[in-house]
């Protein structure tokens, strides 16, 4: 459970709080004010509006301004709501663990661990703008916390400790965040040129030329013999994450929790 926060500077607010103030108030005051009328929109409403936004035009397209368009509503009522732009990304953050199935635990702990694993694969996906949001800070809200809840609850009964059982699921969920970015950053290379055969043409020329050179005996095997260019994205994922799980597997094998 991550997240990297990004903040459009200009839409900070002006009473000198700090970021992770504003964020924590945005979890510790009601969106119900106690006086004056009722909400026009529910923080559910304002964070699916922004969501939609990023998923058709980016997250930098995510702003104060353009969420309250797409609400219908002015700009400055939509602080009624949310501080600033970091508390409005929060609420994002925290909303797309909300919307996402994460599995439920089994007592299988490895098989739940793959399952929470594509879970992961697949919400980044589908949303590679997450990428930019569930990073290096926790993110704060009650679905994330929901989240990891779940997530260390599916490595519950292993004999390990509180410490252990976060390091095992960050271990899987930080793994996992680096395969799909690099994933999507080799789908953007390949996928933006104009001739993919030519390009695969200019690329094989490339691979002989170099293999043929006799200076790089690894890569020189790995094109000829390795099956892996051979393996779609899900095989490939799914083969490495045998791998991590099986290390993962051996650490815990001695505590009572072989049972995967």
């Amino acid at each position: 459970m991550q997240l990297t926060v990004f903040v459009d500077r200009t839409d900070m607010a002006t009473n000198g709080e700090s970021p992770l103030r504003t964020r924590l108030r945005l979890w510790t005051t009601s969106p119900r004010p106690a006086r004056g009328p009722a909400p026009s929109y529910t923080r559910e409403q304002i964070a699916d509006a922004a969501i939609a936004i990023a998923d058709s035009e980016g997250l930098d397209a995510v702003t104060m301004r353009r969420v309250a368009t797409e609400l219908g509503t002015g700009a400055m009522s939509l602080y009624r709501y949310v501080a600033n732009k970091e508390s409005l990304i929060e609420l994002v953050a925290d909303r797309m663990y909300a919307r996402q199935e994460w599995p439920e635990p089994t007592g299988r702990w490895r098989r739940d661990l793959r399952k929470l694993a594509h879970a992961y694969r697949d919400v980044l996906r589908a949303h590679p703008w997450l990428l930019r949001v569930w990073g290096s800070r926790p993110v704060l809200g009650p679905n994330a916390l929901r989240y990891f809840e779940r997530s260390l609850e599916l490595v519950d009964g292993l004999g390990l400790d509180i410490d252990e059982m976060m390091e095992t699921v960050l271990l899987v969920g930080t793994w996992t965040v680096g395969h799909v970015r690099q994933e999507l950053d080799l789908a953007e290379v390949f996928g933006a040129e104009p001739d993919a055969e030519e390009a695969e043409r200019a690329l094989d020329a490339y691979v002989r030329k170099i293999a043929d050179s006799g200076e790089y005996p690894y890569f020189t095997r790995f094109v000829t013999e390795s099956l892996l260019s051979r393996l779609d994205a899900e095989a490939l994922f799914d083969r490495a994450l045998d791998r991590l799980l099986t290390g993962i597997e051996a650490t815990v094998a001695d505590r009572g929790g072989t049972r995967s």
